[in-house]
């Protein structure tokens, strides 16, 4: 079960995330595309269920052994109290919280504070120095006339990613790994990642 907290973000999501991934090639093969909708549609043997986490009564009334909080921020008590009594007889039982923190010690932050807090290190293919990437530390500007204020326009190739230590550029592509900065027996994992993590991101 995959939840927002509200029907206008899913029906959205469905729309631009989910369904064109089943309208074809090899995972239009694996859907009944005749019988999906933005409640439920089947995937082989399983069935994958999107509700509205705005209510309690919204997750009521399924049998889930996946569950996917989106927008964990939004996420009432009640909403989460209900979806985790579908999961009551799950013998899987796999959850997963997503969100943005907003404020400290709380929602998305304070289960991050109680996990065992894993963050995105990346490693300089130069020096060999290990580290969690820092706008203030990691970037930096080497062309001025790259930016345009007046049109509020960055050109390419204006900020580079730099190595905190050794001030080298960075190789972001291939030298990261998940580190555990708070291990610990029994606690959950956490992850961490920002938008300088996501290589993908060019702006």
């Amino acid at each position: 079960m995959y939840t927002f907290p509200t029907y206008t973000q899913l029906n959205d999501f469905y729309k631009q995330r989910i369904s064109p991934e089943f309208d074809d090639g090899y995972y239009a093969t694996l859907v009944d595309k005749k019988n999906m909708s933005m409640n439920q549609f089947k995937i082989r043997d399983s069935t994958m269920t999107f509700r509205s986490s705005s209510k309690g009564a919204s997750l009521e009334g399924t049998t889930t052994d996946y569950l996917s909080l989106d927008e964990y921020e939004h996420v009432s008590a009640q909403a989460e109290y209900s979806a985790l009594e579908s999961m009551s007889s799950s013998d899987y039982q796999i959850i997963r919280r997503w969100s943005t923190p907003s404020v400290a010690g709380y929602g998305i932050a304070k289960k991050y504070d109680e996990s065992d807090q894993r963050k995105w290190v990346v490693k300089c293919t130069h020096c060999g120095y290990e580290q969690v990437l820092d706008f203030e530390k990691n970037i930096k500007l080497v062309d001025k006339d790259g930016i345009d204020i007046a049109s509020k326009v960055i050109l390419p190739g204006t900020y580079q990613y730099v190595c905190q230590k050794c001030g080298k550029l960075l190789d972001r592509w291939y030298n990261g790994h998940w580190e555990t900065m708070s291990p610990g027996a029994g606690k959950p994992h956490g992850y961490k990642f920002s938008q300088l993590d996501a290589v993908w991101i060019n702006k």
